[in-house]
């Protein structure tokens, strides 16, 4: 007997950690269904905060499947993940 596995969609993790604190919070970005539109949108994300001046980025999407930026001034970092 065959099953059927249902399409899962890609999804997208925004997270945020403050300096200060040792736990982050997360939140649900976006969902995607095929990994061509997570990998436009993780461009898109890095390019984004890569031209704002009061962010550094930590790593981009091309080392992991992931982004990580710090804010200049209050040193909140801010990620982006992928999970299915």
């Amino acid at each position: 007997m065959e099953q059927a596995i249902s399409q899962r969609n890609i999804r997208v993790i925004k997270s945020v950690q403050e300096p200060d604190k040792l736990t982050h919070t997360e939140v649900l970005y976006g969902e995607y269904p095929d990994d061509g539109q997570v990998l436009q949108v993780l461009r898109d994300l890095e390019n984004q905060y890569s031209e704002n001046p009061s962010y550094e980025k930590l790593h981009g999407f091309k080392e992991r499947l992931s982004l990580s930026f710090r804010h200049r001034d209050s040193q909140e970092i801010i990620s982006f993940t992928t999970e299915d």
